[in-house]
């Protein structure tokens, strides 16, 4: 192979590498739904049994068509838990959204703070739009820079 082989090889990987990180995009949609998911179940945990479990169970059933729509739409899902740095995003994303329903919970069970399961769910919904938006890019990041 010559010079001008392996110059020609590299120019298609850059192509390549270009249209990639383009595939890989999410749409800007994502990040308020996932928001808005972090939300639902943060406010779930200031909710009477039966309504907290059909809370829960419109994050399951919105989670699953977020999958089946990935699916569809790029050939693969992926989910937070690879290796690099979304591993560290999502693990603090979790204990966030942790912290914030065991913070909903008590504000409306313990506390009596009619108001603190909303701000709760503000944070987490704020978080849930930021956190997606830095994964999304980080994961691009990670797979551009493996090729």
């Amino acid at each position: 192979m010559g010079r001008e082989d392996a110059r020609a090889h590299l120019a298609a990987l850059e192509t390549f590498q270009g249209k990639m990180t383009e595939e890989l995009t999410c749409p800007l949609w994502y990040a308020p739904v996932i928001g808005g998911l972090f939300a639902m179940l943060t406010y779930a945990m200031s909710l009477e049994r039966p309504f907290m479990f059909a809370l829960e169970g419109e994050c399951f059933a919105i989670t699953a068509a977020l999958y089946a729509v990935a699916r569809r739409r790029l050939g693969y899902f992926v989910n937070g838990y690879r290796r690099g740095r979304t591993r560290k995003i999502a693990f603090g994303l979790l204990m966030f959204l942790y912290c914030m329903m065991g913070l909903s919970g008590a504000g409306a069970w313990i506390w009596h703070l009619g108001w603190l399961p909303t701000v709760a769910a503000a944070a987490s919904f704020l978080a849930g739009c930021w956190g997606s938006v830095l994964w999304q890019r980080a994961w691009r990041a990670d797979m551009t820079a493996e090729l």
